[in-house]
């Protein structure tokens, strides 16, 4: 598959992977009862919170990287010229079911860690500020819309460092400090509909009302979420594709009987967002089961490959791909 024909497969994906996401936590936040929720907060119980808030299995969302990983592999297997090789992707092969129970159980491990940090984020801001049990519950998992009937504005689903950001942000609005203030209005994912509210206030050295600072702290949140939920399709699926292409390819391999091989470039996408070290990689190019290696050190096997412990700072959002490239074994 050449690049556009990649970007195409997987963007044409990610819309589908966010949706799953997202409607995975509004259900856990459907599902949560205030009160209860209320009562472990009251008791500093931490662990009691999450338990009260299961995220779920993600069964949806975690079909959805099958999908994209047997896609991926289908796509790439057309195209490879082996001539007396039978071409067809095997999703059943112990390397396709070890990845694909992998990736999920990684996703889902990663997602418990955002929600204790999440969790105590929210809690140490609460204690910090002495407010009560009631609104630190409300700061979790959100209050509900007059518009919608649904909670939102909530810190469930959200990373650490973004749950974190919304903690910081609601301090710094309930300040009353002008300083503090204005650091809010740096945030770049922060609703600039509400920017002139805030400036207001600090023109006129007052603080906001507690139910302005819900407002605007709730629609950064949301913002926040909706750019969480789209890392994860961005990452997860080009991953899960990228697996299966690199899958059809050594399934090619193994079926030539130490015929063939295969050689495998890296292409940025060439624009400004391409992250510098990704940069610094285009045109690297590596022997089938050698890993790419970037400027920092990271290995990965293809673009967004987690399986070399490449941190996310070298695979979140990476929209480059892997050119392969058929060769025959030296006799």
């Amino acid at each position: 598959m050449n690049a556009r024909e990649v970007l195409q497969a997987v963007e044409g994906m990610e819309p589908a992977a966010q949706r799953a996401y997202l409607a995975q936590i509004a259900g856990a936040i459907d599902a949560a009862t205030l009160a209860e929720v209320e009562r472990a907060i009251e008791d500093g119980d931490d662990d009691a919170v999450m338990a009260l808030l299961p995220l779920g299995l993600f069964a949806g969302l975690i079909e959805l990287f099958r999908t994209a990983y047997i896609k991926g592999g289908a796509g790439e297997v057309k195209g490879i010229k082996a001539p007396g090789i039978i071409k067809e992707l095997d999703v059943n092969a112990p390397d396709a079911s070890s990845f694909l129970s992998g990736q999920a159980k990684a996703f889902i491990d990663q997602s418990a860690v955002d929600e204790a940090r999440a969790v105590r984020a929210v809690m140490d801001a609460g204690r910090a500020s002495g407010q009560s049990a009631r609104k630190t519950t409300l700061d979790l998992i959100g209050r509900v819309s007059k518009q919608t009937g649904k909670r939102s504005g909530g810190v469930v689903g959200l990373s650490g460092n973004f749950a974190e950001s919304v903690a910081t942000a609601r301090t710094q609005l309930s300040s009353g400090d002008n300083f503090l203030m204005r650091q809010y209005l740096t945030r770049t994912r922060r609703d600039r509909r509400f920017d002139a509210m805030v400036k207001k206030s600090i023109a006129e050295g007052r603080t906001l009302k507690a139910d302005d600072v819900n407002k605007i702290v709730g629609r950064y949140a949301d913002r926040l979420l909706a750019t969480q939920a789209e890392m994860i399709a961005q990452t997860y699926v080009a991953e899960a594709f990228n697996e299966g292409r690199d899958q059809a390819w050594r399934q090619i391999v193994d079926r030539s009987k130490g015929r063939l091989t295969f050689s495998k470039a890296w292409k940025s996408r060439g624009d400004e967002k391409v992250r510098n070290s990704h940069v610094t990689m285009n045109g690297q190019t590596v022997r089938a089961d050698e890993p790419f290696i970037s400027p920092r050190g990271a290995l990965l096997m293809f673009p967004c490959d987690s399986s070399l412990g490449a941190p996310l700072s070298e695979r979140a959002r990476c929209r480059c791909i892997a050119e392969y490239s058929v060769m025959p074994v030296n006799p």
